[in-house]
């Protein structure tokens, strides 16, 4: 039984650690799968459903740069 559970430990371990990475790396897939999987939840019936893709929903993109107007250099006006 500690085998089994030690093995479940270090798969969400590894796949904790592959998610971060692909975060980094591929970030716009994954905003991508996590909308989708998102969407998915929300379209569903339950109530649990409900809250489980509001959970997953990922957060709109903050442009950078001189997309974002923020005026700290004025090169934007």
């Amino acid at each position: 039984m500690n085998d089994i559970l030690q093995w479940l430990l270090v798969y969400a371990v590894v796949l904790w650690c592959l998610l971060r990475l692909m975060h980094k790396y591929a970030a716009q897939a994954i905003w991508q799968w996590q909308a989708k999987v998102s969407y998915f939840f929300e379209t569903r019936q339950a109530s649990w459903s409900h809250r489980l893709g509001r959970f997953l929903r990922p957060a709109v993109a903050i442009p950078q740069g001189c997309q974002s107007h923020c005026s700290s250099c004025r090169n934007c006006a």
